[in-house]
């Protein structure tokens, strides 16, 4: 099977004699055409996706994703830039499945399907046009925008959820270790003159989703061995569990010795931030970890 370049090629060879500059007159119709087919198919789609993004507290992580993308792409640029262009029929079969995923995802109304089909078929393109090597650089940036999709509602609540009873019996747990008399009831801990929920907003669903956009840029762009990248990303979900049952327990405390009215308000906003800044702060503690344990050889070379 001839690859895209070499097709390209004879379309613009001897008897044709086309020119240099109709030939690349010609691929950028077709980049252009291309573009707006795109424009046309996701017209529905994305302001839709902007929109969710803007308004949902729970992916106001999603503006960071193509500043972090766009970083890794022009930190690889003088790599992209010496690759050749070896365009690959094998893009149709990426190309094919966007496309069957974002016709299922408007049939069934699945919001989910229709966003991730513009990430496959964008890699279906760099696969068409440019080749398998520059899918490979470009691929980290490129899936990575898959952070910037909302799971289905079903798997969101399913994990938040589990979340809530997970920060609540930890809280709870941690209460009861250094004294303080509760009684846990579902998601409710109930304390002297004092009774806290810990409702979806409390569950951690918010950091844990950040941390783990951040903690996979992170693996990606700092740590030089995949089982360390491995190790990094795992490390933000008992770190998150942990955080979040700490905010949870300065909460509780802060309520019965001051009044209910101090937990929350201003504090309890505040708290929410200052428990993000400790958990960053714990990944940068695992980062050190894994450096002291790590010959410095690896390092140099990442």
């Amino acid at each position: 099977m001839l690859s895209l370049s070499a097709l390209g090629r004879r379309i613009t060879a001897h008897p044709a004699e086309q020119s240099p500059a109709r030939s690349s007159w010609l691929r950028n119709a077709l980049l252009a055409t291309e573009v707006a087919i795109l424009v046309a198919l996701y017209a529905h789609v994305l302001p839709l996706w902007i929109e969710d993004l803007w308004d949902d507290p729970n992916y106001s992580h999603g503006i960071i994703i193509p500043i972090i993308g766009a970083f890794v792409l022009w930190q690889r640029r003088r790599e992209l830039a010496v690759l050749p262009a070896q365009g690959s029929w094998h893009g149709l079969s990426f190309l094919l499945a966007g496309v069957v995923a974002l016709i299922l995802g408007d049939v069934a109304d699945e919001t989910f399907l229709m966003r991730v089909s513009l990430i496959v078929i964008l890699a279906g393109l760099v696969l068409m046009h440019f080749g398998s090597a520059v899918l490979r650089v470009v691929a980290f940036p490129l899936f990575f925008c898959l952070f910037m999709v909302p799971m289905p509602a079903i798997f969101f609540h399913a994990i938040t959820a589990r979340l809530q009873g997970i920060a609540a019996e930890t809280g709870a747990s941690i209460l009861d270790l250094i004294g303080i008399p509760i009684l846990l009831d579902g998601n409710v801990m109930h304390l002297s003159h004092l009774t806290l929920g810990v409702t979806e907003a409390c569950s951690g669903i918010r950091s844990l989703m950040t941390l783990i956009a951040l903690g996979v840029a992170w693996a990606y762009l700092m740590l030089p061995a995949l089982w360390m990248q491995i190790l990094l990303v795992a490390a933000v979900l008992p770190i998150t569990i942990i955080a979040n049952a700490g905010r949870i327990v300065i909460t509780a405390l802060v309520g019965r010795w001051f009044g209910v009215e101090y937990a929350e308000g201003f504090f309890h906003l505040f708290s929410g931030w200052l428990i993000f800044v400790v958990a960053l702060l714990c990944l940068l503690a695992v980062h050190g970890v894994l450096r002291a344990l790590t010959p410095q050889a690896k390092w140099s070379a990442r």
